[in-house]
């Protein structure tokens, strides 16, 4: 049996990790939810984590700090915010993020930017298989 895809969420709201945990595990996912980016960061050098849902806002940083974290493995980040402008938008999409979704979370919304992130990991896992590329080959 395949090992599920690993989600992080990272919400300083109790309830909406919970209900994005939720979700996300419906889809099929392994979701570990935490409150503060102090524990995502111990989590993600201990865990294969594949993707990121975080709060713009948390306790003890925001989603800047969590992209940071994330860039390296490039991991993707999605941000939830109860303030949806542009300006925070784009701050989000130009510092890296996957995406932006609102708060409270729409199912529909969620299970659509998870399946697109998803597709993108999967593509990503690909070797470039018939092209005569040997550079994925056993390293």
């Amino acid at each position: 049996m395949p090992r599920r895809l690993r989600v992080l969420v990272v919400s300083s709201e109790p309830e909406n990790g919970r209900a994005l945990g939720t979700l996300l595990a419906a889809r099929g996912l392994d979701a570990i939810v935490t409150a503060t980016l102090a524990d995502a960061r111990d989590l993600l050098s201990q865990k294969t984590i594949r993707l990121i849902f975080c709060d713009a806002q948390l306790a003890d940083g925001s989603f800047r700090e969590l992209l940071a974290l994330a860039e390296p493995q490039q991991i993707p980040v999605i941000v939830a915010s109860r303030l949806v402008d542009t300006p925070h938008y784009l701050e989000a999409m130009q510092l890296g993020a996957f995406d932006f979704v609102g708060m409270p979370f729409r199912r529909g919304e969620v299970e659509q930017i998870v399946a697109s992130a998803v597709r993108q990991l999967a593509a990503r896992a690909k070797p470039s298989a018939g092209r005569g590329d040997l550079s994925a080959s056993h390293a």
